[in-house]
Formats: C-alpha cells, sequence, structure tokens
C-alpha cells in the first residue's frame, strides 16, 4: 500500500466514525469531498501543487460531509482531520479559507471531548491550534448530538486511533490525516 492510499484509509475511517455519529444524532450526512468520486484524479491533482488552477485547488480543498438538518433545514458542510496531538496543524488553512470558509473543520483527537468543531471563518491563520480555545465541542455547534452518543464514538475513536498509531523511525509517534 502506497503512503497516500495509507493516508486515504486512515482518513476515511475517521470520515465514516463522525459520519456515524452524525446519522445517530438524527442528521442526514452525505460524503461531499472528491476524495471517493475522484481518488484516482486526486493522486495526480497532488503531484501538481505548483501548477494549480483555481479550481483544481477548489476541489483539492473540497470538505468532506454534508450535514443536513432537517429539521432545522439547516445545511453545513464539513471537513473531517484526526490527529494525535492536541495542538494540531491545519495544512493549507489559507485554502480552506479562500474557498470554503463557511464550512466547519471537525478534528478527531485522543484527548478530552474526542470530537472538536469550528467554523473556518472563525479560525485565525497560525501554525498550530489549540483544541481548547481555538475549537469548541462537536455538541456545541451540532446542537442535536446527544452525550451517550458521544460517549460510544469518543470509546470508537480512542480505539482506533491507539491501533493506528504509527512510530517514526526515532521512536517519536506521528498520527494526523
Amino acid at each position: 500500500m502506497t503512503d497516500f492510499q495509507l493516508s486515504l484509509f486512515k482518513g476515511n475511517i475517521f470520515k465514516e466514525l463522525t459520519k456515524a455519529l452524525f446519522e445517530k444524532s438524527q442528521y442526514i450526512a452525505i460524503p461531499y469531498g472528491y476524495e471517493n468520486p475522484y481518488s484516482n484524479v486526486k493522486k495526480k491533482l497532488n503531484k501538481s501543487l505548483g501548477n494549480s488552477s483555481e479550481t483544481t485547488l477548489r476541489i483539492r480543498t473540497s470538505p468532506d460531509l454534508l450535514i443536513f438538518d432537517e429539521e432545522n433545514f439547516d445545511v453545513k458542510l464539513v471537513e473531517i482531520k484526526m490527529s494525535s496531538y492536541e495542538t494540531p496543524q491545519i495544512k493549507r488553512i489559507e485554502l480552506y479559507k479562500k474557498y470554503w470558509n463557511d464550512a466547519i473543520i471537525l478534528f478527531v483527537v485522543p484527548k478530552w471531548n474526542v470530537f472538536y468543531a469550528q467554523e473556518i471563518d472563525k479560525l485565525g491563520i497560525k501554525p498550530y491550534y489549540d483544541l481548547k480555545s481555538d475549537f469548541k465541542k462537536v455538541q456545541d455547534i451540532f446542537r442535536k448530538i446527544q452525550n451517550a452518543d458521544l460517549v460510544e464514538y469518543q470509546s470508537l475513536a480512542y480505539e482506533l486511533i491507539e491501533a493506528m498509531k504509527i512510530h517514526n523511525t526515532d521512536g517519536k509517534e506521528k498520527t494526523q490525516v
């Protein structure tokens, strides 16, 4: 398996976990990002970052999920990220702000609440983000998420993150997708 395929696989696990949490919470969750229908094209787009058109950049930064609250007729686009760090990075934050400023970034991390979200337009541009000060608990943005459901998915996320940790040659853990 190539590094690209492994990264795609790991990212999809957390997208599916998050999608399942939304669905259990009575949201309609639909894959939106380009990884599914365009994964073969994505490999080629990733290689040509320096020669990227506006369209290519917009496609490459497409959020992962469309979340629909049928009760309130509200639609949100959500980009899912996973990290084992409590101060994660958001690569290409400038592009997210340019093309998807009204979307939400949601981190899955093995810390505290596990699921953290924030509207992209409320995030500054910086090298690292603090989950407790820059983000909100996911249930504070998506109010239909019930505590019992959240606890179940927090536990699953811990197990998956633990199972997927990789070690660098120097023995340090590295897990960020």
